[in-house]
């Protein structure tokens, strides 16, 4: 019996940001009802769910504020 890899490719937009003079690409995708993203390239930032991908977005912003703060 073959193993076999499977692969989950979502649909999604790229919400692009700057924050303290560095660029953050979040990658968001309709999931039901709800929204849910996360940042390209920083595996510390958690996925956040929201009701609108603007407060994926926002809620995403947050984590990297609180996160190079802390």
């Amino acid at each position: 019996m073959k193993n076999q890899r499977s692969r989950v490719q979502r649909l999604g937009q790229i919400y692009r940001f700057s924050i303290n003079g560095l660029d953050y690409a979040a990658f968001i995708w309709q999931l039901g009802v709800r929204f849910r993203g996360r940042i390209e390239g920083n595996p510390q930032v958690p996925e956040c769910t929201g009701r609108t991908a603007l407060a994926v977005r926002d809620a995403l912003q947050l984590s990297i504020v609180t996160h190079t703060a802390a």
